[in-house]
């Protein structure tokens, strides 16, 4: 989509709201936290995605596979498991920190149709030094709120996380 098609379309909006051809609500489903949290992690992807391909030459999703992989080996559904991700968004971070030589696969002792997917001493030394450039991101983040607000948003935020945890099972 063209620059001049993307500022076109507020104005539009704008126009036919004043025409009054489009009613001016708001849905309900805008004041759920879920909607909030969705809005959210795309908003973080967006904001912090851009410099992390320029210092790292990574995408979030190969990061997030990257942290994940930095603790223990693990499978393509492990990883899908742990990171409550799609099928398509791992097969695609694998490939790529596999292609950069981020991450190794070797075949599973369990199950031969499946790789056990390792980090690399290049990943290693790759997720070391992102992690103070996350750490600013996350510093930024936790100038805006107080110390008692970040507390208890961790709270919050894993304990919903667990909940979900015990009731989701990924597709294979």
């Amino acid at each position: 989509m063209s620059q001049t098609q993307r500022s076109k379309r507020p104005a539009r909006a704008r126009n036919a709201r004043q025409a009054g051809t489009a009613a001016t609500r708001s849905s309900p489903a805008h004041k759920f936290f879920i909607y909030k949290i969705g809005i959210l992690r795309r908003a973080l992807d967006r904001y912090s995605g851009p410099g992390l391909v320029k210092r790292s030459g990574l995408t979030v999703a190969e990061w997030r596979v990257l942290t994940h992989l930095y603790e223990a080996p693990a499978t393509a559904l492990e990883l899908r498991m742990q990171g409550h991700a799609d099928k398509a968004e791992i097969s695609r971070a694998c490939a790529g920190l596999i292609t950069k030589g981020y991450v190794r696969a070797d075949v599973d002792p369990h199950d031969r149709r499946s790789a056990v997917l390792a980090i690399t001493a290049r990943g290693t030394k790759l997720h070391d030094a992102i992690v103070p450039l996350r750490q600013e991101l996350q510093d930024e983040l936790e100038a805006w709120l107080s110390p008692r607000e970040i507390v208890e948003f961790h709270r919050i935020l894993d304990k919903l996380i667990a909940r979900l945890a015990d009731r989701i099972r990924p597709a294979r």
